[in-house]
């Protein structure tokens, strides 16, 4: 069969380029017992007319250019608007230019039920539901064939989602569009919605409420940092990386989609204009560094991106980077995330157990681990540095 049916699922990304471009709407997305989405054909309705193999970024490599990338690490001079943002908030800077210029914005939001998903705007009001660390897979919906209709039409279009998700928009629309604008995240990878919505399940049983708002990496608890927030109607709780099961679990490459594991864009050859990605590590760089208001990592891939960058450079603060300075941070620019062991068994269970006894393997959630991750930082506050170094030195010489 001359069809995506022929993909490796383990290589599938999930972008829907194929159920878009089908001609007779015969390609639905199907759920699986983890909760990630993959292609079902329909062979009754089905042609074989290859179209939608055709347009897979899984089937047919995205085409590399030879534009000489440069980076930056950037955060921008108002303050307000870039404490509303999860990092140096590079993506609403690049959207309010879009959108005053009369162009639309494509970008990650949550719906009413917190599912997340790419929408649309084109009024800079609703500017504020892109905003914000979304660590979940987001649907593209019919995204792909809107931006198409935006772009014959003359409109500007900035297109902001996943590196895989910026391959299967560019595999779907077959050629480059001179007012097409696209921004892809340094992704390590994504968890399923089943499983972020069985951890707000969870997270509603712990406050006695239904959740209203999730989101990670929020400023006002702890600044740039892994620091997130839950909210009910009644209730706000700080969310803790290190003390969190669904947040650990994500942060320690655990709960992916498998093709997250073997992902050809963790790499400097990206599909995007324009990379962008939180930069907390530059104080490997630049020790001592305040970083505490955001920060992003901005690498140009091409010349449209050049462009847009030159549009909004006045609005930030730059620090332009070697690609030796940063490479071996981070780790995505290299290669995909590794696949641990326990990926094989972290999704059982989802389906048959309930939220609060799914959440309690992990160790996280027990509170065993909780008092011993504070008794270790009231122990590590209290000891003296030089006893500290010493003990970090014992430890270098064993691993030597």
């Amino acid at each position: 069969m001359n069809s995506v049916s022929i993909i490796d699922r383990k290589k599938c990304f999930s972008c829907r380029s194929c159920v878009q471009i089908c001609p007779k709407n015969a390609i639905d997305m199907h759920e699986n017992s983890e909760g990630f989405f993959y292609p079902n054909i329909n062979e009754s309705k089905c042609v074989d007319c290859g179209l939608c193999l055709k347009h897979c970024p899984s089937f047919a490599p995205y085409e590399k250019n030879d534009f000489k990338k440069t980076s930056y690490a950037v955060w921008l001079k108002d303050d307000k608007k870039l404490f509303e943002s999860s990092s140096g908030a590079l993506f609403s800077a690049a959207a309010e230019k879009i959108l005053k210029n009369g162009g639309v914005v494509f970008g990650a939001a949550y719906n009413a039920d917190l599912f997340v998903e790419q929408i649309c705007i084109e009024d800079i009001n609703e500017l504020y539901k892109m905003k914000g660390s979304k660590y979940v897979e987001s649907t593209t919906n019919s995204t792909y064939s809107k931006v198409l209709a935006y772009l014959t039409n003359g409109k500007k279009v900035l297109y902001s989602g996943t590196p895989c998700q910026i391959a299967g928009l560019k595999k779907f629309l077959g050629k480059d569009y001179e007012n097409l604008f696209t921004m892809d995240l340094i992704c390590h990878g994504v968890p399923s919605e089943r499983l972020f919505h069985k951890y707000l399940e969870w997270q509603s049983g712990q406050l006695g409420g239904k959740i209203i708002y999730c989101g990670f990496r929020d400023k006002d608890v702890g600044g740039c940092s892994c620091n997130g927030k839950i909210k009910t109607k009644t209730k706000t709780k700080t969310v803790l990386s290190a003390l969190d099961p669904y947040y650990s679990s994500f942060i320690r490459c655990e709960t992916y989609r498998e093709s997250c594991y073997s992902c050809p864009y963790s790499s400097l050859e990206r599909p995007g204009d324009i990379t962008m990605g939180d930069f907390t590590e530059i104080t490997e760089i630049i020790p001592g560094f305040d970083f505490s208001k955001g920060l992003s990592l901005f690498i140009i891939d091409t010349e449209k991106g050049l462009a847009l960058f030159n549009l909004i450079k006045g609005s930030f603060n730059i620090i332009p980077l070697e690609f030796s300075q940063y490479i071996s941070i981070k780790s995505n620019l290299q290669k995909p995330s590794e696949r641990p062991a326990v990926r094989n068994f972290v999704y059982s269970g989802i389906e048959e157990l309930s939220a609060m006894e799914f959440f309690k393997r992990f160790k996280e959630a027990s509170r065993f681990y909780f008092i011993r991750f504070y008794s270790r930082k009231m122990l590590s506050k209290i000891t003296p540095s030089f006893v500290k170094e010493i003990g970090k030195r014992i430890i270098r010489g064993k691993v030597r």
